[in-house]
Parts: structure tokens; C-alpha cells; sequence
């Protein structure tokens, strides 16, 4: 058995280190005499460098073996055993930061097709041992999909968590301080003047720039993360391929996706781009993982793609959508936030710029409940359960297997009973969201659908 790389002793010490700050936070806040500070910072020291010690000691008796999977021994104090053979294994990633192309070493996670928040297995190996782990898993001659540059950039715009700052609240807060500083004086007295003489136009004017970094940091680190994406398929499994800066190659058995998810904001829908999403059992739990494989494309390079990545993955159409009479439950949250937003005119001021924001973010989201009630639908057939459906600010269309399909609920709330609808959810199993939910259909038709469902889950499974 081998020592795992010293990146293990690197990220294990780390988060001792900050324990070396507190005699400098000390010697600035404290207002204790001089002898007391350093005994103080003395003893810091001193506690951090024994974690340290222990850290070191742990690394050092840290054993792994990799024969036909992988055999990890650590721990110090409480010792640990972890064995994960290769057919266990349901997906295998390998990370390569800059620090670890530098230190020559990869940090592997491995899970299995079990319930936990985090991977089975974190372990740092050398370059080397991690290439010899991937070489009988990486594909040679698969089928490929990879992503376009145009596509990507439209991704990176759109799903960056200050875009809607860079749009509509960085303007709009440039705006409202140059009128808080030409008009207010004349309207508003007393403490509200005085506040603004403090700087108030200033802080707005910071607010805005703080967004717009904010969404360009944003859209760098998704452009980063997407750009290049590489899929390819061999036999029964997927090989990705992503980052520029930070990269990440992802091995997943194509036998655990449990569901497959389409998505679409509102921006990627008027350039008829999709972002495909798979759920699957041991694949996606760290923090800031998205189980994507294809970040972004058009509708025939998406069917293209699918049918080389899942061909023999089961769908079926949506049959049944919300009536006509259901449209005013879809719209009528956005309505109130677009009609709300007139109320501040009549404040006027800087009050005129809130109105604009409110509104213009009222019509957003009342686009996308207008595309989602016309795209919203549930179907069960033979092999498959697909529903299509709204949730925020974006849309979704999910396919899973009807063997797959734990739970399908029907919830009916009291102002749905004039207009016999009702809510279909349904349940799977995954490792991130498994609920999902349709709203305002039939509910004579969608108890007929679950019902069929049951009856289909019965029947003995054969694989096609």
C-alpha cells in the first residue's frame, strides 16, 4: 500500500490555519498590555501547530492500494477502512486545479449509488496513480458531443446570478442616485436630507458597480466551467470533460440516471437554446456540483446529442396539459408584483426608478409563467414519465423512467375544487431535488394517468 500525495497533507492542514490570524486580530483589537498579547498569541501558535502535528501524522499513516478498486486506510485516533470496488463504483471524478498541476497531483472522488451528502471517498493521488485509475474507465473511440463557443456565451450571460443587476438594477441605481442628488433636496426635509448628504447617491453609484462586477465574475466563472464541455459515451457510460482553469473529468455508469432534465431560462428560450441536466445516484453531491451534459444547444444539435449520448434512454410526450380556465392561476402572481409596481409613482422621486425595476422584473417572470402554462404537461407511457413545468425564473421538461417513478401524488387545494384541478407531483430518486410539480391539470384525466402508472410500476421490469 501507498501514501496518498501530499495535497492531502496540504488540504487537511488548511483549515487549521486560520488559527494563525488570531494573534494578528489580537495585537490590532486588543486592548490588553503587551505581555498578555504575546502570551496569547503564543499559545495560538502553539495549539495550531499541534493540529498541525496531527495532521502531518495522520498523512503519514495513510495507506491505499488500488486493486480492482480501492482500498483507503486513515485516520489516526479513530482509524478507517473504506473499500469500494470498481463494479460499486457509480461515478469516479477527478479534479486538477492549478495547485495540483503544479504539486503533480489530482483529487479523486468516488461514489456509490448510495444516500450520502458527500462522495464515499475523497483521496489525493499523483498524477500518475489517478491516470492509472481512469486508464481502464476513459473512452477511446465513444461517440462525442461537445459545446459550441456562442452557445456557451449565451449560458454564461444568462445563468450568472447578477444578470438581472447588469440588466435592470445597475442602470436603474446610476439613476436614482443622480436624482438623489439633484432633486431630493427640494422634496425631502429633515432626517432624509440628511441622509442623503451623508453619501447616499455615492453608495448607490458603488451598488451598481458591485453588481455589475459581480456579473461579470459571475459569467467568467460559468464561461470557465462550460466552455470546451466535452461528452462522449462508451458502452454503459459517460465520459465529461469540463473547465479551462479548474478541470474536472467525470466518469458516470449510465446505468444510475435515474432522470434526465431539460432547462431553459427565459434568455435561453428566444435563442431556442436547452441546457441538459441528468439526475443520477452517486453523481452531483459536493457543493456547487451541476450534473450537466449539455450545457447549452439548439433543438436539432440537442436531439443529435441525446441520441448519441442516450439513445436508448426511454420519453415520452406530455398528453396532458392545464385548460384554458387555469391561465389566471399562472399568471396572476406576476400580475400583482406588474401592478404593484405603480404604486411608487405616485411617492415620485427617486421612487420612479423602483416602479421601473419592479415593473420590468414583473414582466419577466410573466413571461415565464406564460411559456410555462403553454408548455405545461404530464404524460405516462409504457417506459417513461415526463412532465413539463415552470419553478422560478425558468422551465423544466423531465423524463424518467417509469420503473424509477417512486411516487406520484395528487394535491388538490380548496381554490382548485371549482375548477376540478388539481397538482401532479412527482417523486424520484436522486441525489439533489426530486420533487416536481405541474400545476392546474384536470383532475378527472391526471387520476386516470397515475393510475396507469401504478399499474404499469407493477408489472416485472425487462430491460428493452
Amino acid at each position: 500500500m501507498e501514501r496518498p500525495h501530499p495535497l492531502y497533507l496540504y488540504y487537511d492542514i488548511k483549515k487549521w490555519l486560520v488559527l494563525l490570524l488570531l494573534p494578528v486580530f489580537r495585537s490590532i483589537f486588543s486592548h490588553q498590555d503587551t505581555v498578555s498579547v504575546i502570551l496569547s498569541s503564543l499559545r495560538d501558535v502553539l495549539i495550531a501547530a499541534c493540529l498541525i502535528s496531527y495532521s502531518v501524522a495522520k498523512w503519514r499513516r495513510a495507506r491505499y492500494a488500488l486493486k480492482g478498486g480501492l482500498t483507503f486506510e486513515h485516520g489516526l485516533i479513530f482509524r478507517r477502512f473504506l473499500r469500494v470496488t470498481a463494479q460499486d463504483a457509480a461515478s469516479v471524478e477527478i479534479e486538477r486545479s492549478p495547485l495540483m498541476w503544479l504539486a503533480g497531483g489530482r483529487r479523486v472522488r468516488i461514489n456509490t449509488a448510495g444516500l450520502r451528502r458527500r462522495a464515499d471517498a475523497t483521496i489525493f493521488l499523483s498524477s500518475k496513480a489517478a491516470l492509472n485509475m481512469a486508464g481502464e474507465r476513459s473512452p477511446c473511440n465513444g461517440r462525442r458531443v461537445s459545446s459550441h463557443i456562442f452557445p456557451t456565451l449565451i449560458l454564461s450571460a444568462s445563468s450568472s446570478n447578477a444578470a438581472l443587476g447588469l440588466l435592470t438594477l445597475a442602470p436603474a441605481l446610476r439613476q436614482a442616485g443622480q436624482i438623489l442628488g439633484r432633486e431630493v433636496t427640494s422634496e425631502v426635509y429633515g432626517l432624509f436630507n440628511r441622509l442623503i448628504s451623508l453619501g447616499l447617491p455615492p453608495f448607490l453609484d458603488a451598488t451598481a458597480h458591485i453588481l455589475v462586477l459581480g456579473w461579470c465574475f459571475a459569467f467568467l466563472r460559468t464561461f470557465t466551467r462550460t466552455a470546451g464541455f466535452t461528452t462522449q459515451r462508451r458502452g454503459q457510460q459517460l465520459f465529461l470533460l469540463s473547465g479551462l482553469i479548474t478541470v474536472r473529468k467525470n466518469y458516470i455508469d449510465c446505468g444510475c440516471i435515474t432522470a434526465m432534465e431539460l432547462r431553459q431560462t427565459l434568455f435561453m428560450r428566444l435563442f431556442g437554446l436547452h441546457t441538459v441536466t441528468i439526475t443520477a445516484a452517486g453523481y452531483g453531491r459536493e457543493k456547487g456540483a451541476r450534473p450537466i451534459i449539455i450545457p447549452a444547444a439548439r433543438p436539432r444539435e440537442l436531439c443529435s446529442g441525446l441520441d448519441t449520448l442516450l439513445p436508448e434512454y426511454p420519453t415520452c410526450p406530455a398528453t396532458l396539459h392545464p385548460p384554458r380556465r387555469a391561465l389566471l392561476g399562472y399568471v396572476l402572481p406576476p400580475l400583482i408584483l406588474t401592478l404593484a409596481s405603480l404604486l411608487p409613482l405616485y411617492a415620485g422621486g427617486v421612487w420612479h426608478m423602483l416602479a421601473v425595476v419592479c415593473f420590468l422584473a414583473g414582466i419577466w417572470w410573466l413571461s415565464i409563467r406564460l411559456s410555462g402554462y403553454s408548455r405545461a404537461g404530464f404524460g405516462v407511457s409504457d417506459r417513461a414519465v415526463t412532465m413539463r413545468y415552470s419553478r422560478g425564473l425558468a422551465l423544466y421538461e423531465i423524463h424518467v423512467p417509469r420503473e424509477l417513478a417512486d411516487c406520484v401524488r395528487i394535491i388538490q387545494a380548496p381554490w382548485q375544487r371549482h375548477s376540478k384541478t388539481c397538482t401532479v407531483e412527482l417523486r424520484c430518486f436522486g441525489e439533489k431535488r426530486r420533487r416536481h410539480r405541474v400545476r392546474a391539470l384536470p383532475l378527472g384525466q391526471a387520476q386516470i394517468l397515475a393510475q396507469r402508472l401504478i399499474q404499469i410500476s407493477n408489472r416485472p421490469y425487462t430491460n428493452p
